[in-house]
């Protein structure tokens, strides 16, 4: 898959109703959006500020989201990937690619930071390949569960 012609857009009503339609398969169902009240990813103040929607070139098809936050002068970035497109060896590049679109429309050129759960090896292989490094691993809740576990924290510079 080439993801080079792919852009970075504000969230849009649009993105934002295909996006919340996502399922994954377990054990990656934590990260379903389908059946989740959403307010973040439908809160219109922070289109093109926080929520961005990564679109293919080829067909205008919405094949990612895109997060992005500061918190004590550290620069946070999260993501999903379409469901269709996961676990074919492409999360890199889909990775590398919000990288390169968020410090284009952001016009930040420091350090990223991400979370990822510890049990989920296949995203940290991705950021690994993608550049990310493991800086720590800390205790917080699982979105949507009011439940807790470890993350990794990693960090691209």
């Amino acid at each position: 898959m080439n993801l080079s012609t792919c852009v970075l857009k504000p969230m849009d009503k649009k993105a934002a109703e295909i996006i919340c339609e996502w399922e994954y398969p377990a054990p990656y169902d934590v990260y379903n959006f389908k059946g989740k009240k959403n307010g973040y990813l439908f809160n219109k103040e922070i289109w093109g500020d926080q929520q961005f929607c990564l679109i293919s070139g080829v067909d205008n098809a919405v094949i990612g989201q895109v997060a992005c936050q500061c918190h004590d002068n550290n620069f946070w970035i999260g993501w999903s990937f379409a469901p269709e497109l996961c676990g074919q060896g492409n999360g890199h590049q889909f990775i590398f690619r919000c990288v390169e679109e968020i410090r284009r429309v952001k016009s930040y050129h420091g350090s990223i930071y991400l979370r990822v759960a510890a049990w989920n090896d296949r995203a940290k292989r991705a950021y690994e390949k993608a550049g990310f490094v493991y800086v720590e691993t800390i205790l917080d809740e699982i979105a949507y569960s009011n439940k807790t576990e470890n993350f990794w924290v990693m960090k691209q510079d």
